[in-house]
C-alpha cells in the first residue's frame, strides 16, 4: 500500500477537488488522477463518482477516509520515532542546472548541514534535459531543473519558483526600450538545444522580433559576461536567488507577456531517500522566500 496515495486521497477529501489536491501535494493534476486509479486497482473498488465534474468521492471512498487518516498518522508517528529529524543521517545526491549551482544549491546544502550535520550531500551540475533521465534512472535522488514538457508517471515535479525573463544590456546602452534594444543591438541567444532557448525563440517569434544574432551560448553566466563586455544584448531569466556577484548591467522587463521559466525539484516517487528529498525541498522553498530578485526597469509600452 502506498502512503503517498492515501495522503493524496485525504487531500482530495479536504480540498474538494483533484486540482486543489495537486497543489497541496506539489504534483500535477494528472498525477493525482493516476494515483487514485492505482489506489482503486489496489483495493479493487471504485472510490469516485466520475460522472460529476470534478469527480467526487462516493460512499465507499468516504468510508475509507477515517481509516486512511489512522494509517497515515500511524505511519508518520512510526517514522518520527525511528528517525528523529535532529539525528537524520545518510547520503543525498542532487543534480542541478548551472544557474542553481551559484545560488540555490549552496544555500540549501548549508541550511541542511546546519540542521542535520550527519547528512552527506553531493551535487552534480547538468542541463535540465540531461538531468531528467538521471533522476529517472536513479543516478541522482533529485534534481533542480526547469519544468519538463512531459514526465512519466514514475516522476514528480515540485515547483518552487517562477522566473520571468528579462533583457540584459550594458549599463551605457543609450536605449531603454527592451523591444528596440532587441531589434537593433547584436543579440546573444541562449542555445536552442535546451528548453529555455526554445521558449525564448518562440517568444521572439510571437513578438515578431527579428534579432541580429551574433552568438549562441549554453550558459547564462557566460552570456552575462559577454553582455558586460559590450558584445551584445540577451534575454535571460531573473533568478529567484540572485548570483552572489551579479554583473553590473541594465535589466529590463519585457512586460507581463514575457516568457517565464518554472523551476522545481524533480524526483522519483519510489525514491528510498524521499524523506531527505522532502526536507531538501522545504529548505529550498524557505531559501527562495527569503530572497528578493534583482531590481529591473519596469516595462512601459511605447
Amino acid at each position: 500500500m502506498s502512503i503517498r496515495r492515501l495522503k493524496t486521497l485525504l487531500a482530495i477529501f479536504e480540498t474538494g477537488s483533484f486540482g486543489e489536491a495537486a497543489k497541496e501535494m506539489y504534483v500535477c493534476r494528472s498525477a493525482v488522477s493516476l494515483q487514485m486509479k492505482a489506489l482503486e486497482q489496489e483495493f479493487q473498488v471504485t472510490l469516485f463518482d466520475r460522472t460529476t465534474r470534478p469527480p467526487t468521492l462516493n460512499s465507499v471512498g468516504k468510508a475509507l477516509i477515517p481509516k486512511a487518516r489512522k494509517i497515515v498518522a500511524a505511519y508518520e508517528a512510526m517514522v518520527s520515532d525511528a528517525n528523529d529529524e535532529t539525528t537524520l543521517s545518510g547520503e543525498l545526491s542532487i543534480g542541478a542546472m548551472p544557474t542553481s549551482m551559484a545560488g540555490i544549491i549552496p544555500g540549501a546544502i548549508n541550511a541542511m548541514r546546519e540542521e542535520y550535520p550527519n547528512l552527506h550531500i553531493t551535487a552534480s551540475p547538468g542541463n535540465s534535459p540531461a538531468l531528467l533521465p538521471m533522476v529517472d534512472r536513479g543516478e541522482v535522488d533529485a534534481a533542480i531543473i526547469t519544468e519538463p514538457p512531459y514526465i512519466n508517471s514514475e516522476l514528480e515535479f515540485r515547483v518552487f519558483a517562477k522566473e520571468t525573463f528579462i533583457v540584459l544590456a550594458p549599463l551605457d546602452c543609450p536605449l531603454n526600450d527592451p523591444f528596440e534594444i532587441l531589434r537593433t543591438m547584436p543579440f546573444i541567444h541562449y542555445t536552442r538545444t535546451l528548453w529555455a532557448g526554445q521558449w525564448i525563440d518562440d517568444w521572439l517569434a510571437k513578438q515578431r522580433i527579428q534579432v541580429n544574432q551574433t552568438m549562441e551560448l549554453d550558459n547564462f553566466e557566460t552570456i552575462a559576461s559577454m553582455v558586460y563586455h559590450d558584445l551584445g544584448v540577451s534575454i535571460v531569466p531573473l533568478r529567484c536567488i540572485p548570483s552572489p556577484n551579479p554583473w553590473p548591467l541594465k535589466r529590463l522587463s519585457v512586460g507581463p507577456d514575457g516568457p517565464v521559466r518554472v523551476v522545481g525539484l524533480l524526483l522519483r516517487r519510489d525514491n528510498p531517500q524521499a524523506r531527505l528529498v522532502d526536507i531538501l525541498f522545504k529548505q529550498i522553498v524557505r531559501l527562495v522566500q527569503s530572497h528578493s530578485p534583482l531590481e529591473t526597469t519596469p516595462y512601459v509600452a511605447s
